[in-house]
């Protein structure tokens, strides 16, 4: 993609999807999530991800990785325990030259029929341009286009998604959302040699991922860090033994150099280059979300990854969650880019920061020091949207 052609991910909404009836996450460059534990922060995560499977594999595997459309749905109280309609859906800005600004919204509601496998599924693409269409069931309507059948049980968008460039555009930046769950464990492992050149949620085949990036700027971009993060790493590469995958760490001291593999440096430095990939793995993601960034890593390590995370956002929006003081003391955690998820009245919430707190927020009262001191003020509303899901409010000067 093209610096002047760009998909940006602007929003979530979710629709009683686990703890969430109604929610809007509007993002920033860097969007950072914290909340206490329970709260739901990884649940956003997971929404995004389910997302990104629904449209690269099927809907159908996305729900089943998760129990079943049951057990994400949000359980009505009461006799019975009715289940209701399900739904997520993003709300993008895509750039064009020009430059042109095009707003565009696309989603899903789905609910179980009483039959295993079988769902109604409502599907929408509403854009400020004329390209849109709205999917129910086995109907499909968009302007100039009649003959699609929707597949059932599963998304429209890609089997229609070659036939609009702007349809491409929204598939290909979904596809390429990259959440992540970080393993130093799983990371430590060798496994098989596989031909992904994008991170696993786990952070498993990471050498896989630094395969392809070895001898690139963005190889160099990682080991730079790596060293500081541990000191006198100069180098890590992969390489292959016996059909597996394995990487290798190079560090110099007093002594000499050494070479270490993955099972004998510390999960800190696992973790690290985890994210470190996670930012700079190829093709670029539309965004990267890392939960609890903060995990088994040094506080005083923290600020290379926060500065590596604010130094890609400008071309990749990334959204981090933590309960980190030292995270969230760093400079770029600015007012404007917290969002404090909180579990209320019997559902998860979003709330921005209140005017008051956000403009508090400074070098020394950083947001890190008011979450330690129980200062942390919220909006009294949380953010949600009004009325349909699909609704996108389209401004004069887009399309």
């Amino acid at each position: 993609m093209t610096d002047s052609l760009r998909v940006i991910i602007e929003g979530l909404r979710l629709k009683n999807f686990r703890g969430f009836e109604n929610v809007s996450l509007m993002m920033s460059d860097l969007t950072f999530l914290i909340g206490r534990n329970g709260a739901g922060k990884s649940s956003l995560l997971d929404a995004m991800d389910l997302l990104r499977e629904a449209v690269s594999d099927s809907l159908e595997n996305a729900l089943d990785r998760r129990g079943g459309l049951q057990k994400v749905q949000t359980v009505q109280p009461g006799r019975g325990k009715k289940r209701v309609a399900m739904g997520m859906a993003l709300v993008l800005r895509i750039v064009l030259p020009g430059p042109r600004v095009v707003r565009v919204l696309y989603g899903f509601e789905i609910k179980a029929t009483g039959i295993r496998h079988s769902w109604h599924i409502h599907e929408c693409l509403i854009s400020s341009s004329a390209s849109t269409f709205e999917r129910r069931n086995g109907s499909f309507h968009a302007f100039g286009k009649t003959d699609v059948s929707p597949p059932s049980g599963n998304l429209v968008l890609p089997l229609v998604a070659r036939s609009d460039s702007l349809w491409e555009m929204v598939l290909d930046a979904i596809r390429n959302i990259r959440a992540y769950e970080l393993s130093p464990a799983h990371m430590a492992t060798a496994p098989e040699i596989g031909e992904r050149s994008t991170l696993d949620r786990d952070g498993a085949n990471a050498g896989d991922v630094l395969k392809v990036l070895e001898g690139s700027k963005n190889h160099k971009w990682i080991v730079e860090r790596l060293g500081i993060i541990t000191e006198g790493i100069t180098g890590v590469r992969s390489e292959a033994l016996l059909g597996r995958r394995v990487l290798r760490f190079i560090q110099k001291s007093n002594k000499g150099e050494a070479h270490f593999d993955a099972g004998q440096v510390s999960q800190g430095t696992l973790r690290s280059l985890g994210v470190l990939l996670a930012l700079k793995q190829k093709p670029n993601p539309s965004i990267v979300l890392i939960d609890e960034i903060e995990n088994s890593v040094h506080p005083s390590a923290l600020s290379v990854l926060l500065d590596a995370a604010l130094s890609v956002s400008d071309g990749t929006r990334v959204l981090l969650t933590s309960h980190s003081p030292e995270v969230l003391s760093h400079p770029s955690v600015t007012g404007d880019r917290v969002r404090v998820v909180q579990w209320r009245d019997g559902s998860s919430r979003i709330f921005h920061l209140s005017p008051e707190t956000q403009r508090s927020v400074n070098g020394i009262d950083t947001v890190g020091w008011m979450l330690r001191s129980n200062a942390l003020w919220t909006e009294p509303t949380a953010e949600d949207f009004e009325g349909d899901l699909f609704a996108l409010k389209i401004n004069s000067d887009e399309g």
